[in-house]
């Protein structure tokens, strides 16, 4: 989580001084060449970068919500394999059952947040 947050700041960090490089170097009055490489090279890690901050905003943001429901991944992506996760409800008078997720780990978002923090590694 850390590291992830570590390049999440990196990575908006070097788009912002990117930014003002571009910026910057098409107001001096530097040969139309020179311009179009230092600038072609900063616009295209700009690229790469945006595309980095998009998907690791995303991951982020998938692990505080697992850490707010006190959930890992693999758990809720197969939740079916493990039975202290299904409620089982078969109503009268219907041939089938539904299954459906529950967490028996959760305990109020405040609490897993509490508990995640107080982990030791």
């Amino acid at each position: 989580m850390v590291l992830l947050v570590g390049f999440l700041t990196t990575e908006a960090s070097y788009l912002v001084c990117s930014a003002q490089f571009v910026k910057k170097s098409w107001n001096f009055g530097r040969n139309w060449l020179e311009i179009n490489l230092v600038g072609n090279l900063a616009i295209s890690t700009m690229l790469f970068c945006i595309l980095q901050v998009l998907w690791q905003g995303v991951f982020l943001m998938w692990h505080v919500y697992c850490i707010c429901f006190n959930v890992r991944t693999d758990e809720w992506v197969n939740w079916r394999k493990y039975p202290e996760f299904q409620v089982v409800y078969s109503e009268p008078g219907e041939r089938y059952t539904r299954v459906m997720f529950r967490n028996p780990y959760d305990k109020g978002i405040l609490q897993n947040v509490k508990d995640f923090l107080a982990l030791r590694g």
